[in-house]
């Protein structure tokens, strides 16, 4: 068993797992809220969409396994599980990193991408109930009509009645007040500020997940050493 400034390390490394582990369920938490309350946005997006509750569940989910392997390895002292935890850890964590650099690299293409998803979703406004509804509840949601503006509308159909201030049957045709903003911009900044978040919510994590990498090297190299001086 290790003993002496070790198991200082291992009850480090346990708090640190523990940390992680929490981490992990409320990036969970996080995701799934994103991805019930905003699915809308995305049914537009598609692939624009840049999977960000996906990627909060995603990585939520192998920070929660990994924290509690992490914290089995710690308390049981376990050397196979400490070794395969820091490797697995140093694996997530280069992940992160690229996953963070491409996001980076590709922040000059958002604005394009998203609209032309938009510009899609317009096209495909009448042909698919599903992108009816989206279009409609993110008009509402965001207070904004068309892409840049609502005589976007007038290209493709008429103007759709989520655009009005105050929605109701008919109201468009009626010239109600409309929404003056395009969706544009606030789709693009709730984009980009979600990416920013799950850009900033890595680079901790990564942190955290270093100095397990670190305390778990520690003492998976105590445990071999305790178990050659036993046997040997």
């Amino acid at each position: 068993m290790v003993e002496g400034g070790v198991t200082i390390v291992k009850y480090l490394l346990f708090l640190a797992n523990l940390v992680l582990w929490v981490g992990g369920l409320s990036l969970i938490i996080v995701g799934s809220i994103l991805q019930l309350k905003y699915d809308n946005v995305l049914d537009i997006l598609g692939d624009e969409r840049l999977a960000t509750p996906i990627l909060l569940l995603v990585i939520g989910s192998l920070c929660t396994l990994l924290g509690f392997l992490g914290c089995c390895g710690a308390i049981r002292e376990n050397y196979c599980l400490t070794v395969s935890f820091a490797v697995l850890l140093a694996l997530l964590i280069t992940c992160e990193i690229a996953a963070v650099i491409i996001g980076y690299a590709l922040h000059d293409s958002f604005r394009l991408g998203i609209s032309n998803q938009l510009q899609t979703g317009m096209v495909r406004y009448h042909e698919s109930r599903g992108v009816e509804t989206a279009w409609d509840k993110t008009h509402q949601l965001f207070e904004c009509c068309g892409v840049t503006n609502s005589s976007d509308w007038l290209t493709f159909t008429t103007i759709p009645d989520s655009c009005c201030i105050e929605e109701m049957e008919g109201c468009a045709r009626e010239n109600a007040p409309l929404f003056e903003p395009g969706c544009i911009h606030s789709v693009e900044q709730w984009v980009l500020r979600n990416g920013a978040m799950v850009g900033g919510i890595c680079a901790v994590l990564a942190a955290i997940q270093l100095v397990g990498v670190c305390f778990a090297c520690c003492l998976s190299k105590s445990i071999l050493k305790d178990f050659h001086d036993f046997y040997y």
